[in-house]
């Protein structure tokens, strides 16, 4: 058998109130190999699973008194734990089955059953976990290299900035226009390279939870023009016009500074990307007033929390391009990672499809919202819609 051929004995626990059937199911795994332990109830379960994490399969009835079956699923569930669970009930029905299937069970036996089949049950759910398992260490292991790459690669990049830089400025010796201008080239290359690694980092932060914003109010304006203003060489020096546009005496937002800047330079850093010579790339701030607006505002595709109509002011931020634009029908997955577009200008570089995915995070961090416009050669618009830092309430 299975459990036989393991090195260590696979651990069952067995959660049943019926004693008959509890000590029947014991006898029967612990002659097979495996290491059984009982639990008469689900309080019994749960004070067992505080203390013990190294179960492979736990077999567990439904109807029992105080504690049922499906609230110790949801235990385990909400827990990690990364038991196999076969369910058992007596009074089973399939919409009971589903339920337990939802909470991740691994399986359903109604009673009476026989040995032999919650053997090969408790077999296939072994193989299956232990799949599982080895897929998930894999993922991990994977994540791990990909992060430990990425963040090792930064260092060494950083050093080529400061050496080509050191060299830009004059200060190995003199140098001419068209050579500082290659090696300006090769810095922003650089910058670009760092703000992909940037960007993979936080968005996995964003998904283990690990993210930390230092969220407060900013006047919108000042955060606009300085990151605009970083911006404004490369634009001239491709042939396009910057224009900046913000609305006087605009509100405070409540964002994270860096997270903010990070999230206007990857959109105008697309931008860029997408806009022929001799276009026009506009950066725009205006307040809205009324949740009216609101409603008018987003698009049917965009979702929005709940709670969105409860605020009355709100900023709108809008970068808008003179590109070729996207299809609209592809407009709903540009925030999706690794997502790329052909909007071909003959000078754009490419990239990871991160930095759309960061800024999704990023604006949903300060309670707030990002969507995109646009039509096939008719240029993109993308516009984010934060509260203002006055309203008592704000987007959840």
């Amino acid at each position: 058998m299975y459990a036989m051929l393991t090195q260590q004995r696979d651990k069952i626990l067995i959660v049943d109130d019926e004693p008959d059937i509890a000590k029947a199911l014991k006898i029967h795994l612990d002659d097979e190999g495996y290491a059984s332990s009982l639990a008469p109830g689900g309080s019994a379960a749960l004070a067992i699973l505080e203390n013990e994490h190294d179960f492979s399969i736990i077999l567990l009835d439904i109807n029992m008194p105080e504690i049922n079956g499906v609230t110790v699923l949801k235990y385990l569930q909400d827990t990690g734990s990364n038991a196999a669970v076969i369910m058992m009930s007596g009074h089973g029905s399939e919409e009971l089955a589903v339920e337990c299937m939802r909470h991740g069970a691994e399986d359903y036996i109604a009673k009476p059953f026989s040995l032999s089949d919650i053997q090969q049950r408790i077999e296939r759910a072994i193989e299956h976990r232990r799949e599982r398992m080895e897929k998930k260490m894999l993922q991990e292991e994977r994540e791990d290299f990909i992060l430990m790459l990425s963040h090792d690669m930064k260092n060494p990049l950083t050093a080529v900035i400061g050496s080509i830089d050191i060299i830009r400025e004059g200060c190995l010796g003199s140098i001419n226009e068209e050579q500082e201008e290659y090696l300006q080239s090769a810095i922003d290359s650089c910058n670009e390279v760092v703000f992909m690694i940037d960007n993979l980092l936080d968005i996995r932060k964003f998904e283990a939870g690990k993210i930390q914003m230092a969220i407060h109010p900013y006047n919108a304006q000042e955060l606009i023009e300085r990151v605009t203003s970083q911006f404004a060489r490369p634009a001239k020096h491709d042939g396009i016009e910057l224009v900046v546009d913000i609305e006087p005496g605009i509100s405070e937002i409540n964002v994270d500074k860096n997270a903010f800047t990070r999230v206007l330079g990857n959109l105008l850093g697309n931008a860029l990307k997408f806009t022929p010579e001799e276009g026009t790339i506009s950066v725009s701030c205006r307040s809205l007033q009324g949740n009216d607006i609101l409603v008018q505002t987003i698009p049917g595709h965009v979702t929005t929390r709940p709670t969105a109509h409860e605020a009355n002011c709100f900023i709108r931020v809008s970068v808008r391009d003179t590109g070729n634009g996207i299809p609209e029908d592809e407009l709903d997955r540009v925030f999706n990672r690794y997502t790329q577009f052909s909007r071909k200008t003959g000078r754009e570089r490419g990239g990871a499809g991160l930095g759309l995915a960061y800024c999704k995070l990023a604006i949903e961090s300060f309670q707030g919202v990002i969507w995109a416009e646009s039509k096939s050669g008719q240029g993109s618009e993308f516009i984010i819609l934060l509260p203002c830092s006055s309203n008592n309430n704000s987007i959840n």
